[in-house]
């Protein structure tokens, strides 16, 4: 299955980059979470695709590097976004050797992450995140799957990529358990919201 997510994004990696490249819904959140830094925060921004939001972090005076597992979303990022670090990586096996950050953005990521997985998940990001910093996941609201984003077609391919859908109770609950506080539910534009995603702010708390 990770093998059709991984392909899912390669395939759609250049009409990916040429639609977020010029959509700015996320500035806003992305504005509010560099506000909760009081210096300049190196962020990692965890399943980066082909870093559109990794260039708007930058522009809002974040030091960021982006990982993700499709190598076809990490060379357009590192071709479009040149002022910050790529790096191809499954994020599910990140540790320190990526680096440590002052915070995390994991946006429309771990919805790829089914439940016996995020404990791990969340751990190894609580790793390389230091103590009192940020965390912001955005994730679809509910339990279970969503079946008509999980079998997708490109390119005649029939592609498997499961996306799961958590609570807030059941992420903050795996977010407690590695020492990820709940600050608040961040802000989301509407036309998101209104389709189930949500962000969750964490603080680093122990």
């Amino acid at each position: 299955m990770q093998n059709d997510i991984k392909l899912y994004y390669d395939l759609t990696a250049q009409k990916t980059a040429d639609e977020w490249y010029q959509e700015e819904i996320l500035k806003p959140t992305l504005e509010e979470f560099i506000n909760l830094f009081t210096y300049t925060p190196r962020i990692l921004d965890f399943g980066c695709g082909t870093g559109h939001e990794s260039m708007r972090l930058a522009a809002l005076g974040a030091s960021v590097k982006g990982v993700d597992f499709s190598e076809e979303c990490i060379r357009i990022a590192k071709e479009r976004t040149p002022q910050c670090e790529f790096q191809v990586m499954d994020f599910r096996n990140v540790d320190e050797k990526v680096g440590i950050f002052d915070g995390i953005i994991a946006c429309a990521s771990l919805i790829h992450i089914n439940p016996k997985e995020m404990p791990n998940v969340l751990k190894n990001m609580r790793s390389i995140v230091k103590l009192c910093g940020y965390v912001s996941v955005i994730i679809k609201d509910g339990e279970g799957i969503q079946e008509d984003w999980s079998v997708l077609e490109v390119e005649d391919k029939k592609l498997e990529r499961t996306v799961y859908l958590y609570s807030k109770a059941l992420i903050e609950h795996e977010a407690h358990k590695v020492g990820f506080s709940f600050l608040r539910e961040g802000f989301l534009d509407v036309k998101l919201t209104q389709y189930g995603w949500k962000n969750y702010i964490f603080k680093v708390s122990f």
